[in-house]
């Protein structure tokens, strides 16, 4: 049998992972059944919320760990990874990067 090196694991984790660190958002910024978005400041539930990495961004190596993640909305979270990439874009070609 070839092993190619790859696995399964993502960064996120398994949805018991998922679901941990939804619940922890919910109680540890809002009231445990509601929870500000850090963005746009609409009210999340269990089925809305999700994770979005800061201070340190994914992209730079940030991890799922309690201390860099803060509560989002999917699309206030999927334009703010646009943008961070879009930055590294720029960067990259001024040659700061």
């Amino acid at each position: 049998m070839t092993r190619r090196g790859t696995t399964n694991r993502n960064a996120r984790g398994n949805s018991r992972d998922r679901r941990i660190r939804r619940t922890w958002l919910l109680v540890e910024f809002g009231d445990g059944v509601k929870a500000p978005c850090s963005f746009c400041g609409i009210m999340l539930t269990f089925e809305t919320i999700t994770a979005d990495r800061h201070p340190i961004p994914g992209i730079e190596g940030g991890t799922y760990r309690r201390g860099n993640i803060r509560p989002s909305c999917q699309d206030c979270n999927a334009s703010d990874g646009g943008r961070l990439g879009a930055e590294r874009k720029r960067l990259r070609k001024e040659g700061k990067l």
